[in-house]
């Protein structure tokens, strides 16, 4: 019964309404046998009818299943019609209707899964690769005896991909023989500085017109966030460099005065002032940043950097124990190896730039 959640008191206030509507309703019936005709009698026959009709439809709306009860003053005025304008014949075809609802098994069942549009295979690539490796790449674009038309090619297909990665092999392009390489490193790098600058340009312009506490808070921890991106992204040197880590800790102060236990703008000063090389800036940063409960696996690797620029090595082999290797970082791995020796036996391989700090990776050989 769709009352098994009605308690004893609900059961009993429906069997009460079931009997007084009956009552009501046979009393109405009862009424056409009495041999009258006059007004006052029909009255009563209506009167009686209309409430036996009206508590009889309650107790069929509290019968039926949840799903056909909405809308509930539609179907309540349905029940009350069917009822009224049909006197009996309309109560027991809805009684009759709910008993084989209840009694007759569904004729369907509800799947336990659902259909889905099947998978598309293709056997061959949507569009055209570049065919390079990294290595490849790096090898072409290096050798300035490769054909112009594969160096151009080899230079296009590293024109998406992060600037950190490549904005070390972009610049020395820009000192190369070939005129065309030159311009299109060029305008790699200064297309991909001009999008991160328009970013600022509009977030600032916004941080200026808003008023509310919240959207200043997340606006300049976004101009904070993207200042520090030309940074990592090795976007700007020289002066430019400076002047944008100027804008890192001048924006991200502003966050800091109106939300000073953000976790997230501590860590990010934590990043640029281990770059900087201002070890106690780092610690006091670091600190609040583990204080504002940020994830320590991303911590890890700043801390260790910030532990060896404290020429606390011991501190640091201790935190590769929680370093755990991550699938496509090999180099992670080889950092591991040189600083937990008994991890891997025997294996001593050469230190290379990874996603662990710079200055943990490339000073680690001369400890």
């Amino acid at each position: 019964m769709p009352l098994t959640p009605c308690s004893d008191w609900c059961v009993a206030v429906i069997y009460k309404l079931l009997l007084l509507g009956l009552s009501f309703e046979f009393t109405s019936i009862g009424l056409l046998f009495v041999g009258s005709h006059s007004a006052a009698l029909i009255g009563s026959y209506l009167l009686l009818h209309g409430l036996g009709c009206a508590l009889l439809a309650l107790v069929l709306m509290l019968l039926i299943p949840a799903r056909y009860r909405r809308p509930r003053g539609w179907v309540l005025t349905y029940l009350f019609a069917f009822n009224f304008f049909m006197p009996l014949v309309g109560l027991v075809c809805v009684t009759g209707g709910l008993l084989l609802g209840f009694w007759l098994p569904r004729s369907w069942s509800k799947e336990p899964f659902e259909t889905a549009d099947p998978l598309r295979f293709t056997t061959h690539r949507n569009h055209e690769g570049t065919g390079f490796r990294g290595g490849q790449v790096r090898a072409q674009l290096g050798n300035h005896q490769t054909p112009l038309d594969q160096r151009l090619k080899a230079l296009s297909a590293v024109q998406d991909t992060p600037a950190r990665a490549t904005g070390s092999l972009l610049r020395t392009l820009l000192a190369d023989p070939a005129d065309d390489m030159r311009l299109l490193a060029y305008g790699i790098l200064d297309g991909k500085e001009k999008q991160i600058s328009h970013r600022i340009l509009d977030s600032r312009h916004r941080l200026d017109q808003s008023e509310l506490p919240a959207d200043r808070f997340r606006l300049s921890k976004l101009v904070a966030e993207l200042y520090w991106e030309l940074i990592y992204q090795d976007l700007v040197q020289g002066d430019m460099r400076s002047f944008s880590a100027m804008q890192v800790r001048k924006y991200a102060e502003q966050a800091l005065q109106l939300q000073s236990d953000d976790a997230g703008v501590w860590f990010l000063l934590t990043r640029l002032e281990l770059f900087s090389g201002d070890v106690d800036a780092a610690e006091r940063a670091l600190a609040f940043a583990r204080k504002g409960n940020f994830a320590r696996e991303r911590l890890l690797p700043y801390l260790a950097e910030l532990r060896f620029q404290q020429r606390r090595f011991d501190e640091v082999r201790d935190l590769f124990d929680e370093l755990a290797d991550q699938p496509g970082v090999p180099a992670l791995a080889q950092s591991r190896r040189f600083w937990r020796p008994e991890l891997s036996a025997g294996s001593q391989a050469a230190l290379v730039p990874s996603l662990v700090p710079h200055a943990l990776l490339q000073k680690g050989g001369h400890v």
